[in-house]
């Protein structure tokens, strides 16, 4: 790909669902559903024609169940998340009510799958502290490092290129470090209306100086509310002390093993194009979290302390919360949470996430999860891909179906992705996350419909997490919490 002048602009790819030995677009556990229901009544039939009456008809139940898809999924799977969000909603496990008058045993935790989190404050190595995510659960840590974006706007093609390529050796460096679970790079963008640019004016101007300076900085506190904007970015590092060799013995050593490792990845950060602020301390943490549960508070929190910073992990979560279906409400927000369901089918610029990332008229987060393989299985990861490919290839021919284009690409990306492991490359799983909130339920629609247009923007496609918004919002967060590994325990 070429610019109008002549000069080549680099393009980026070869991302692949991982598809397994499924058939079509069925998944290996769907294709074997699928086997077992057709070959039961014929077994059946050998024993009594009336029972393979019976086996026959479960087994089209079960074949329509697996095979027709609702919204990309299979019937089977919209039924089991219906009848999931139905128990929670009858055990009472949607709503999180709080007040006065109210007993909380556990006040301090916060609602839904991210109730297992609770800070941790202790040296940084370096003479100051730093606050990290325990979860009490899985006993994984989780350290947030706050980064600043130096930005594409004054960079010229060659930095960008390298700023990529120093991205793609920091992915491939997490598969050679064991205790490293996934990483989750946030970006926090939230109209600020004016209010805290006018404190931090207000604070900064010297009465002693000239009226003509003070009126000239006022008039443009004045005309600058509507134009600007609070953003954060961040990256969560979640660790795993089972990966550990040799595990640490008890809490004290795992957070010593974390502190450890984290100065290397702040240094591979900063050859990423960002400038690395530093560790989010647990006053931060607070902070952010409380601007996310209840929105009105922003321009109060950022007055609080420098930074937008709180110290009681209590005021950290919401005093109200209530999920539906559609949409997840706490304290003063609304939220809609959605999950990428794919990616950019084609080659695409640095810039493509531009549209996604910049801020918009509602707030949004968005958070890219990357799940590394260890680079001793990295090898075997990508071969396993070209054989499944090579067997969907073989069973099409035997029952003489025409192969798709869309097949053929897979095989091909499956093969560069075995050629560019061999060469050095990560292999790892990755998702996308993102969340709107919004202070007034009316204006929910047109929210939405903002952050769907700037995913097609950025050649995204993303589903809503229906019945799930409160864990798509945590998932948005970036403090640790992966859905995934949430499905894995069978935690709703």
């Amino acid at each position: 790909m070429t610019t109008s002048t002549g000069v080549p602009v680099r393009t980026y790819g070869n991302w692949r669902r991982a598809r397994g030995m499924g058939i079509g677009q069925l998944s290996g556990g769907q294709t074997a559903t699928l086997f077992g229901s057709v070959l039961v009544p014929v077994l059946c039939a050998y024993v009594s024609a009336q029972i393979a009456g019976v086996a026959a008809l479960i087994a089209l139940v079960i074949v329509l169940m697996v095979v027709v898809r609702v919204d990309g999924r299979s019937t089977a799977d919209v039924i089991t998340r219906r009848l999931r969000f139905r128990r929670a909603a009858s055990a009472g496990w949607l709503e999180l009510s709080g007040g006065v008058l109210t007993d909380h045993p556990r006040k301090a935790d916060l609602p839904g799958p991210m109730a297992p989190l609770v800070p941790l404050e202790c040296d940084d190595g370096r003479g100051g502290r730093q606050g990290l995510l325990w979860d009490r659960r899985t006993g994984w840590v989780t350290a947030v490092i706050r980064v600043s974006p130096v930005g594409l706007g004054l960079a010229d093609r060659e930095q960008a290129d390298v700023w990529v390529a120093s991205f793609g050796g920091f992915l491939a460096d997490l598969g050679y470090q064991s205790m490293v679970r996934h990483v989750a790079i946030t970006v926090d963008t939230a109209p600020a209306g004016g209010a805290t640019l006018r404190d931090y004016i207000a604070e900064r101007i010297d009465p002693r100086a000239p009226a003509a300076a003070r009126e000239v900085m006022q008039e443009l506190v004045d005309a600058s509310p509507a134009t600007v904007a609070d953003v954060e970015t961040h990256v969560a590092i979640t660790f795993d002390p089972a990966r550990a060799n040799p595990r640490p013995d008890d809490l004290l050593g795992l957070v010593a093993e974390v502190t450890c490792h984290l100065p290397g990845i702040e240094s591979s950060l900063s050859t990423v194009g960002v400038t690395v602020l530093g560790r989010a301390s647990v006053e931060w943490l607070t902070g952010r979290l409380r601007v996310a549960y209840d929105p009105a508070s922003r321009a109060d929190v950022a007055r609080a302390l420098p930074g937008g910073e709180m110290s009681a992990w209590q005021d950290a979560g919401p005093m109200r919360a209530r999920e539906s279906w559609e949409q997840w409400e706490h304290d003063s927000g609304t939220s809609i949470a959605w999950a990428m369901q794919e990616a950019p089918r084609q080659a695409v610029v640095d810039r493509v996430l531009t549209p996604l990332l910049a801020p918009g008229t509602f707030p949004r987060r968005v958070t890219l999860l990357y799940e590394p393989f260890a680079a001793s299985d990295a090898a075997s990861e990508v071969e396993r891909e070209i054989t499944n490919a090579s067997v969907r290839r073989a069973w099409a021919a035997r029952t003489r179906r025409d192969e798709t284009q869309r097949d053929r690409a897979d095989q091909t990306r499956a093969l560069q992705a075995a050629r560019e492991e061999a060469e050095g490359a990560g292999v790892g799983k990755f998702c996308l996350y993102v969340s709107t909130t919004v202070t007034d339920p009316e204006r929910l629609p047109s929210a939405a419909a903002d952050v769907e247009q700037r995913a097609g923007q950025s050649k995204l496609r993303l589903r809503r997490m229906r019945g799930a918004h409160a864990g798509g919002f945590a998932a948005a967060l970036g403090m640790g919490l992966n859905p995934t590994d949430l499905a894995r325990r069978g935690h709703r």
